[in-house]
């Protein structure tokens, strides 16, 4: 019971530091998409980390109803967030070397079959979301992806 406790209060001192980190960043100049200005990266922090913690106080309230009432993780849920993690800790670390668009095929291919796609459609998705992204943020907004050793 302590430990939901302590879920519950980690999770909102997060979302409490993400608003203070926000409104720091708020004053400070945007710019453009084409040509940001200092406030334009921590904002953008500031909202993801807003996000992410405020999805992380919602999840410990349930956790917290769910314990009351006895409820308990399925496996298959436990097996997805592993796998998750997974692929995620394994594309941060070869996004070096790999470069952007190999890293995000094999990560959106690997993670949807890993969820249950065909293989089909993983890799239909995964060439798809690499290209499209690619596209989109490496040639339309002009953002320096990781290109990798082997194009370097």
């Amino acid at each position: 019971r302590s430990r939901s406790m302590i879920d519950r209060l980690l999770a909102l001192a997060v979302l409490a530091a993400s608003g203070v980190y926000l409104a720091n960043a708020w004053p400070l100049p945007m710019g453009t998409a084409a040509r940001p200005g200092a406030g334009f990266f921590p904002l953008g922090v500031g909202v993801f980390g807003a996000a992410v913690a405020l999805t992380w106080v919602v999840s410990a309230l349930r956790r917290a109803r769910a314990a009351a009432g006895g409820l308990a993780v399925p496996e298959e849920g436990r097996r997805r967030v592993a796998a998750t993690t997974g692929v995620l800790v394994g594309y941060c670390l070869l996004l070096p070397w790999m470069g952007y668009p190999l890293a995000a095929f094999l990560f959106v291919g690997l993670l949807l079959r890993w969820l249950g796609a065909s293989w089909t459609a993983a890799l239909a998705s995964a060439l798809a979301g690499a290209l499209v992204s690619y596209y989109l943020f490496g040639v339309l907004l002009g953002v320096p992806l990781p290109r990798g050793v082997l194009l370097d």
